[in-house]
C-alpha cells in the first residue's frame, strides 16, 4: 500500500514538473531575449552618440583589417 501512494505522489510530482517546465522555460527565453535587446541598444547608444564619426571610421577599418589578416592566416 506504502509503494502505491509513493508512486501516485511521485507521478503526480512528475506531472506537475512538466507542465510547470514550460513557464520555466518560456520566462527564461524572454529574460534572454530582453538582455540581448537591451545590450543592442545600449551599444546602439554607445556607437551613434559617444563614438565620433573618426573613431567609428577607424573601428570599421580595424574590423575590415583583422578578416583580412584572419583570411591570409588560413591558407
Amino acid at each position: 500500500m506504502k509503494k502505491i501512494i509513493l508512486y501516485a505522489v511521485l507521478i503526480i510530482a512528475a506531472i506537475g514538473l512538466l507542465t510547470n517546465m514550460d513557464y520555466f522555460l518560456n520566462m527564461i527565453v524572454n529574460s534572454l531575449i530582453f538582455l540581448i535587446v537591451l545590450g543592442a541598444v545600449i551599444y546602439g547608444v554607445y556607437y551613434f552618440f559617444v563614438l565620433t564619426p573618426s573613431q567609428r571610421k577607424y573601428r570599421k577599418a580595424l574590423r575590415k583589417s583583422k578578416r583580412k589578416y584572419k583570411q591570409k592566416n588560413r591558407r
